[in-house]
């Protein structure tokens, strides 16, 4: 009788053990994918064109490309579509199809279908980065043509791509849980590390190729944790760690010698590897959306608390510094920046701001059929279904 009592309570033991493992299981997939979702805070469709009305500062529908512009453009046919900038040129990715044209006269340098399930791309200087998320190819290009195409040894998790065309890799391991692999442009191996303790869900190489970072996933205590590893391609080991309990990392970006850590309710900022400068400490913000300026400094929009009717847009300084923060009195969709000015979309208007000081350099109104804008130098384009269009010069 005590032996059947044992073994009903050992097995009960087991049961709950066993329902805990897949209780964080599930709570790590979960948080995985509310991580992925917020990073594509920009892939949202665009379609139909507007051209801007100078005499009432207004957007209205055309059908017409100005032949010596080459805008508006009508983008290829796709889901998932992402905008964003390679050296001096305008990259447009989707579901299907990848696109490079130049920002002056929409001239298509590359136009191709890439084949991928889940394409993600990463861009640094004149050289891209786009992978199958999932799958195992991934490609490296620069503005005018495809470098190269290669595989993984397994299911990329994440990639980036340095300035120099530097690429690293994170992709499943057999061995332990993930890898990250460096390769230079002539597929020199630079680095081949192990990284055991969870998935990694995001990876950032410098400028120069020479340094990594990237972020494991994993639960302690049925609680999300994040941590960021940071080395030299040239260490055996990591240099330094950082965790963030019950945060997620939504992005980490190098800018010289630093790097910004951008997480879902905190900003900090890490130099030499080794030490950390918080911006916003956490749980002081909610971020909504983000991106970097040419000379990599960050610009981030974000609010006091998620859903909150009105945001800040604040940029940031490579050594953590806030130097400029403007009171938006909306919500923002998207933000975009050049070496002297921020923009922001909302849900009716495109306005933009100088970065020393905050003041407000244009008002455009844009109803919020509008997804997302990209700066390049003087120019602010804006993507509205399959048509991108040029709403400021």
């Amino acid at each position: 009788m005590a032996e059947n009592q044992r073994k009903k309570e050992r097995k009960e033991r087991k049961n709950a053990k066993n329902k805990k493992r897949i209780t964080i299981l599930w709570i790590i997939i979960i948080v995985a994918a509310a991580v992925i979702a917020v990073m594509k805070i920009s892939e949202i469709n665009f379609s139909a064109l507007f051209q801007q009305k100078s005499s009432e500062n207004s957007i209205v529908l055309s059908e017409d490309t100005d032949k010596k512009s080459g805008f508006p453009y009508r983008m290829e046919a796709g889901e998932n579509n992402v905008l964003t900038v390679v050296g001096s040129r305008l990259a447009l990715l989707n579901d299907s199809s990848y696109t490079v044209i130049d920002s002056d006269d929409a001239q298509e340098y590359i136009k191709d279908e890439h084949g991928y399930a889940n394409p993600i791309i990463k861009t640094s200087g004149g050289y891209s980065v786009i992978y199958d998320q999932g799958g195992t190819v991934y490609r490296l290009d620069s503005q005018k043509e495809t470098v190269y195409e290669n595989s993984a040894e397994g299911e990329i998790l994440c990639a980036d791509v340095a300035d120099t065309g530097t690429v690293a890799v994170v992709s499943v391991s057999g061995v332990h849980k993930s890898r990250i692999c460096v390769c230079g442009k002539s597929f020199s191996e630079k680095m081949n590390f192990e990284i055991s303790g969870g998935y990694v869900t995001a990876a950032a190489i410098d400028d120069r190729g020479r340094n990594v970072a990237f972020v494991v996933m994993n639960s302690e205590n049925a609680e999300i944790k994040s941590t960021l590893y940071t080395m030299s391609v040239k260490d055996a080991e990591p240099r330094a760690k950082f965790e963030y309990t019950g945060s997620s990392v939504l992005d980490i970006h190098f800018s010289s010698g630093y790097l910004y850590v951008v997480g879902n309710n905190f900003v900090s900022v890490i130099s030499s590897l080794e030490k950390e400068t918080p911006v916003y400490g956490k749980g002081s913000m909610n971020t909504v959306s983000y991106c970097y300026d040419p000379a990599d400094n960050l610009v981030i929009a974000y609010s006091e608390y998620i859903g909150a009717p009105v945001n800040k847009l604040s940029y940031v300084r490579q050594n953590g510094k806030i130097k400029t923060t403007v009171d938006v009195n909306s919500e923002i969709k998207d933000v975009s920046a050049s070496g002297t000015d921020m923009t922001v979309l909302t849900g009716s208007e495109i306005i933009s701001y100088k970065l020393s000081n905050g003041s407000e350099r244009l008002r455009v109104k844009a109803d919020n059929s509008y997804s997302d804008i990209q700066q390049l130098s003087s120019k602010i384009y804006a993507r509205h279904r399959s048509v991108l269009e040029i709403v400021s010069e």
